[in-house]
C-alpha cells in the first residue's frame, strides 16, 4: 500500500485523428493478499506529423 511505480506506455499513431484505449492493471495474489485492479482511460493527442518516407516516380499521365 501507498507505493508508487512508473509505467511507460508508448503509442505510434498511423492516423491524424486521436485514438482511445483502456489500460487494465490486474494484481496478482501474493501470500493470500489481493490487490486492487486499476483501470485507466487513455486518449492520444497528435501534435506533430512526419512523413514515413518520400517516393519519387515517373509515369505518363494518359495513354491510348
Amino acid at each position: 500500500p501507498r507505493k508508487q511505480t512508473s509505467i511507460n506506455v508508448e503509442f505510434t499513431s498511423r492516423f491524424l485523428h486521436p485514438a482511445e484505449a483502456v489500460l487494465l492493471l490486474i494484481s496478482k495474489n501474493v501470500g493470500g493478499i489481493d490487490g486492487a485492479t486499476l483501470t485507466f482511460s487513455l486518449k492520444s493527442e497528435v501534435n506533430h506529423i512526419e512523413p514515413a518516407d518520400i517516393l519519387k516516380c515517373k509515369s505518363p499521365c494518359y495513354e491510348l
